[in-house]
């Protein structure tokens, strides 16, 4: 794995930007690029509506299309490599921070690609809601997911993206997606039903993951949590490391 900090950076941030538009244009949004990443809108009040991957510079004209574009809020979803001449645009249009999420980064190898966990398996499309619904309960910290309107659902028919399922004793315990560009695999919505926790499924969601990806040729690994977190320490305790920061920066 690269030490040169841009490069790593720059990789990754694309990786997210690109796999973010697939799973966008799964569902139907529309995309603006801008900065060398895209500006994402899935709906009306759609927690993913965001910019991210804003490695290039940005004009202010270009920062007030991608507001009028979103509408509000804006939400902008930046790295230590977004490009400095950014940072006093977003200060002179009252930008605000928002939140900030840790990314996680390790290097694979395929040595490391071992036999899956008898209770994790790759959903097939047809279960989608399935999945999406046993997902959302353990983000929503619901015990019953079978009644479960999700209020926001992936794809399980992206190129290059599969969806995890764990399960306890046959009932579906929880689940997590893995997508991969350019050999970067791309690990996100881990969530587990509270009931069911405490027996290692995020753990074993991960690392039949990163198998997975292992074996089909990817050498870089990345994950984004919220700081001080039980998935930070499982992704910790499955040899992640802080790669560095990202600030969610809000207007409106």
């Amino acid at each position: 794995m690269s030490h040169d900090f841009p490069s790593l950076a720059r990789r990754l941030e694309r990786a997210q930007a690109l796999q973010n538009e697939r799973f966008n244009q799964a569902s139907g949004g529309r995309s603006l690029p801008v900065g060398g990443g895209f500006a994402h809108f899935r709906g009306e009040a759609h927690p993913l509506n965001q910019a991210l991957g804003l490695i290039e510079p940005v004009t202010d004209a270009e920062l007030a299309a991608v507001e009028a574009f979103l509408g509000s809020p804006t939400v902008l979803e930046l790295s230590p490599a977004a490009d400095p001449s950014l940072w006093p645009l977003l200060a002179g249009r009252g930008y605000r921070l928002h939140q900030f999420q840790q990314l996680w980064v390790r290097p694979l190898d395929s040595a490391e690609a071992t036999v899956p966990s008898p209770q994790i398996r790759i959903a097939d499309a047809a279960e989608a809601d399935l999945y999406n619904q046993v997902v959302c309960a353990g983000f929503m910290e619901r015990d019953d997911w079978r009644d479960l309107d999700p209020p926001f659902r992936v794809s399980l028919e992206v190129a290059e993206a599969w969806g995890f399922l764990a399960f306890v004793e046959g009932e579906p315990a929880g689940g997590g997606m893995l997508g991969i560009v350019d050999g970067v695999a791309l690990l996100s919505g881990d969530g587990v039903i509270p009931r069911l926790r405490g027996r290692g499924l995020q753990k074993a969601l991960i690392q039949t993951r990163l198998s997975f990806a292992a074996a089909r040729g990817c050498d870089l690994a990345c994950a984004s949590t919220a700081p001080g977190t039980a998935s930070q320490r499982s992704y910790e305790a499955c040899g992640f490391h802080a790669a560095y920061p990202k600030v969610e920066m809000a207007r409106g």
